[in-house]
């Protein structure tokens, strides 16, 4: 995560280098913008390429009406702009979606490695403000976690009337109700124990 020019791990808080893992603040960025751009010139090249071949047409065929030397340059023109600008718009396309998906990709992570970490009940707002992301995102992607996880999560409402997620709920549910089984069973075991000593 980054903060500033200060790159921090987005689960404990600890220093990183740049490189060491993909950052979530940049993650898919370069993508995004490289398929926005490519978007941009895909739509500048359809504009000009269709303005081009109508002037072409309309200059040519004033200058000479009884021939087709109009349509001969305006059609080709106007086919390798189409093709051209179809072409970078559907990769443009096509690169902002592959870096929206790395973006999730790496999102997910850190709210998992984040959850990990914390190891307890946890809010979207809680990782929301950790990892600087919009809270939407944040419990789209709890809610995801939750599904892979789906026998071993506990959801509760907390006093602000947020979801809370225990990713350990079950487990430490079952953990607890052992302890107390073996502290029953214990309890009974010396109980037997001092009436057998009475007797």
């Amino acid at each position: 995560m980054l903060r500033g020019i200060d790159s921090r791990c987005a689960a404990c808080g600890a220093p990183r280098s740049l490189l060491s893992a993909p950052n979530v603040s940049l993650a898919g960025q370069p993508s995004r913008v490289g398929g926005l751009l490519m978007s941009l010139v895909g739509s500048s090249v359809l504009v000009l390429g269709l303005a081009t071949s109508a002037g072409l047409w309309f200059l040519l065929q004033s200058l000479a009406p009884s021939r087709s030397f109009g349509w001969a340059f305006a059609i080709p023109t106007f086919a390798v702009s189409l093709l051209a600008g179809l072409a970078l718009l559907i990769s443009g396309r096509r690169l902002r979606n592959s870096g929206t998906a790395h973006r999730q990709g790496v999102q997910l992570e850190a709210v998992r490695a984040f959850v990990q970490h914390r190891r307890g009940p946890i809010s979207a707002a809680d990782v929301a403000g950790a990892l600087q992301l919009p809270e939407p995102e944040v419990e789209s992607l709890l809610t995801r976690l939750a599904r892979e996880h789906a026998t071993a999560v506990t959801l509760d409402v907390d006093a602000r009337g947020q979801v809370v997620y225990d990713f350990e709920g079950e487990e430490r549910r079952w953990r607890v109700l052992e302890e107390d089984a073996a502290a029953e069973e214990a309890e009974a075991s010396r109980t037997a124990a001092q009436k057998r000593g009475f007797s």
